[in-house]
């Protein structure tokens, strides 16, 4: 059960933050505040550029866990985005 999210700067284009902003690794400490494993990675356009994040929950994950998965990943990107100006 893995889930990998893609994040761009701009959703129609899908052109990718500035690798500059470690949009990747900002994320990770965000979620691992939260007390959220996670598995951002940087590069995933062409080396450098674009940022992901890559959720590998166990099968017996329930549902109400689920719900704390994706309540905590939400706060931590949208803190990061925050944090570096984005809306």
């Amino acid at each position: 059960m893995f889930r990998a999210i893609e994040l761009t700067e701009e959703r129609a284009t899908k052109k990718p933050f500035d690798p500059s902003l470690k949009l990747h690794a900002r994320i990770k400490l965000a979620a691992m505040e939260k007390g959220l494993i996670c598995y951002p990675s940087g590069g995933t356009v062409d080396g450098e550029r674009g940022d992901h994040v890559l959720l590998a929950p166990p099968f017996i994950i329930e549902i109400d866990q689920l719900d704390e998965l994706v309540e905590k990943l939400r706060s931590a990107i949208d803190g990061t985005l925050s944090q570096i100006g984005v809306s």
